[in-house]
Order: structure tokens, then sequence, then C-alpha cells
């Protein structure tokens, strides 16, 4: 974070799935400016914020650099971010040795933004219900799989000896499953978009409310 502007700050929250033997550890531990509460999203297991200091500290899997929806419910959603060196080491075991499952059997993410108008941060994105999405890896014609890990690390900053990794992936919606996606355009405008889709036995019974 640059301490002189008030820019969009985003945070992996749970990855799990690829065949991985558990989800990925949140063993990352940044400065975080939101400060409203409670937060929107209520995942507490997920969203770990530690507010006994100002700024905030929050724990996560990740430091998302990028996310992008086009807002179709099978539009997919497209991340990079920053993991440690030994998150970012098991999904690249992964696809060295042959990625045998696409499953994502777990994912959640959280990113705030600042309202100039406004002067508040506010949640811009973040999976409303449930409180974390299941899916598969994007793979266009089946083997094109959207997933890649940087082979040279990035060092968090020029006078700090720790570095990350840069991750990328995309996710599509697992079959008959959704998810509500909650978010805000600023501090006021809050909304709620589908991803994925239900197929019931009951035509109406499929459409989210």
């Amino acid at each position: 974070m640059d301490p002189q502007k008030k820019q969009r700050c985003g945070y992996l929250l749970a990855l799990n799935g690829m065949g991985l033997d558990a989800a990925l550890a949140a063993d990352i531990q940044v400065f975080m400016p939101f400060n409203a509460n409670p937060s929107d999203y209520t995942d507490t297991a997920n969203l770990v914020i530690d507010a006994s200091i100002t700024p905030n500290k929050i724990t996560c899997v990740g430091v998302i650099e990028s996310f992008s929806w086009e807002g179709g419910v099978g539009d997919p959603l497209v991340f990079s971010a920053y993991l440690s060196s030994e998150n970012a080491q098991q999904i690249q075991t992964k696809l060295q040795t042959t990625l045998k499952s696409t499953s994502i059997t777990k994912l959640a993410w959280w990113i705030t933004n600042f309202d100039e108008v406004n002067k508040k941060w506010f949640e811009e994105s973040y999976p409303k219900e449930p409180s974390h999405v299941t899916g598969q890896l994007n793979a266009p014609g089946g083997a094109d799989i959207r997933l890649h890990v940087a082979a040279e690390p990035t060092k968090v900053a020029p006078n700090v000896d720790v570095n990350v990794y840069r991750v990328s992936f995309e996710v599509v919606p697992a079959a008959n499953a959704s998810c509500a996606i909650g978010g805000a355009l600023d501090a006021e405008k809050k909304f709620v978009n589908y991803w994925g889709l239900k197929v019931g036995t009951q035509p109406l019974a499929a459409v989210p409310a």
C-alpha cells in the first residue's frame, strides 16, 4: 500500500481444491485500511481482522493484485494474487505432476475501496451467500487450464527480505451451484449479483429471489 493514497485493497481469504491435501494456509498478515464495523462479509472464520490496533491487520491466503468478473452467471472469476512461497510451491507441484483435479472446493475473497465523496472505506466485492464459492478451474477447450504460478519471486519491498509469488487463475461455476456475490459501487450504493445457476424441479425454484 502507498501510505499517501487510499487505493483499493483485496485479499484472498480461502483457496482449496485442485487435488491439494488441505486448504492453503492463511500465512500472510498485512495492514488493511477498512475501519467500519461490523463487516458485511459475515464469515469470521475466513475474514480474520485484528481490530485491536490501528490500522487493522488482516490474515489471509494472499494479497489480490487484480480481480475481474464480467457479471454473467457463467462468466469466470479471474484472479491474480501474491501468495507465500510455501503456498505457491504446493500449486506448482500439482501443475508439474499433471493436475488430476480442476475442482475448486472453497474460494473466498474480500475487496475494500475508498469512497472519495463520502470519505469512507466500503466493501467492494465478496461472496455473500454462501460465504465462499465452489467451481472448476476454467479450461477452454478442455486443455487450456487457466492456472499459472510465476517462475520468479517478487520482493515485497526493496528493503524487506521477503518474497512472494504471483499466482493467476480463473474459476467457473460448479454444476447446479450458485453464489450471491455482494459488493458496492461506493459507500452508499450496495448491490448483489448472482454467479452460477441452480436447476430446480420447478422452474421458479431455480431463480434467486
